[in-house]
């Protein structure tokens, strides 16, 4: 038996992050060049008598694909970064960057070939195989539906732990007042929305204060969310994928939330020639990153999960 009884699915799950954590590598060179292929053509084509990259839809797209080749790229430095200072334990990591490096690289591809317009459709051009060749990385190494569930899933069993201890606790309460009143006074802090009382000020660059406290907010609401999710479903919470897939994207948000504000941080800090652009891509990251968590996990609308439900049935059932 490898890895002991019941711990199969974690060593398989391993051995496929050895393809998984340079993915965000691959995936950020491949966006770099599908980028500069974009601003190419923004910079020399004239349309309307102006050229196009002057134009605010063009813009939007071009800030766009730098903000998702940005994040991926951070979170490749990021992987490698712990690698190299020895964890061994970067499952989830591996598994979150796989997702969101492959959907945001099929993002810039298709935006690039919406930026060159039909000369991106075109075979001489390129890009269009470049478009069908990523599809795959959607779907191999782990399907992307896949992991959202093994991200949400792997946070859910370190919650479970977590309440199993305090359980424990409840048999023997006068043996156990410090588990129970830290237990408590957070649950009140959070119920009353003053949060756990964490604070990244020492962490991030001052100029990033008003991203780290999204970031915070983010962290806080997403604890929340997932003690409310396994208090009321307990063990059957592996039925509700649903639920699951938004905590699994906020779990992907607030991740890319912490690797772009350690990295701008990092930049600022040392003064680097890209710093002010890099507090720019942060900034614009975790402001729409947070206004994301939030649409995810706050409330949870499980009615429209119901509708969605009864809609797949009746297409099923239509043939």
């Amino acid at each position: 038996v490898l890895g002991g009884v019941g711990g199969g699915f974690k060593v398989a799950m391993n051995i496929l992050n050895n393809g998984r954590f340079g993915m965000a590598a691959a995936m950020a060179g491949t966006m770099r060049g599908l980028l500069d292929r974009a601003v190419e053509h923004a910079t020399n084509r004239t349309q309307f008598g102006a050229k196009i990259h002057t134009f605010g839809a063009i813009q939007e797209k071009l800030a766009r694909m730098a903000l998702l080749q940005y994040v991926t790229e951070s979170m490749a430095y990021m992987i490698s970064a712990n690698m190299d200072q020895g964890a061994t334990d970067f499952q989830l990591e591996a598994a979150i960057s796989k997702i969101f490096g492959s959907e945001a690289a099929w993002s810039v591809a298709d935006e690039c070939i919406q930026v060159m317009g039909g000369m991106g459709y075109m075979q001489e051009a390129g890009v269009e195989r470049v478009l069908r060749d990523l599809r795959i990385f959607r779907i191999f190494e782990g399907t992307n539906d896949i992991l959202r569930l093994f991200v949400a899933l792997n946070g859910f069993q370190t919650l479970g732990v977590q309440l199993r201890g305090v359980q424990k606790a409840l048999k023997n309460p006068l043996g156990n007042i410090g588990v129970l009143a830290g237990e408590v006074t957070q649950r009140l802090r959070r119920k009353a929305g003053l949060g756990s009382g964490l604070s990244l000020g020492d962490h991030v660059h001052p100029e990033l204060q008003d991203s780290s406290q999204k970031a915070l907010q983010c962290l806080e609401l997403f604890a929340g969310t997932a003690d409310a999710l396994l208090l009321k479903h307990g063990k059957k919470i592996v039925d509700e994928q649903f639920a699951l897939k938004r905590v699994a994207d906020a779990a992907i948000d607030i991740y890319a939330m912490a690797v772009v504000l350690s990295r701008a941080s990092r930049a600022l800090s040392r003064g680097d020639p890209t710093a002010q652009h890099e507090r720019l891509l942060c900034e614009a990251w975790c402001h729409e990153a947070h206004q994301r968590v939030l649409g995810c996990l706050g409330p949870l609308p499980s009615q429209s999960f119901r509708g969605l439900r009864s809609i797949a049935g009746a297409v099923v059932e239509s043939g």
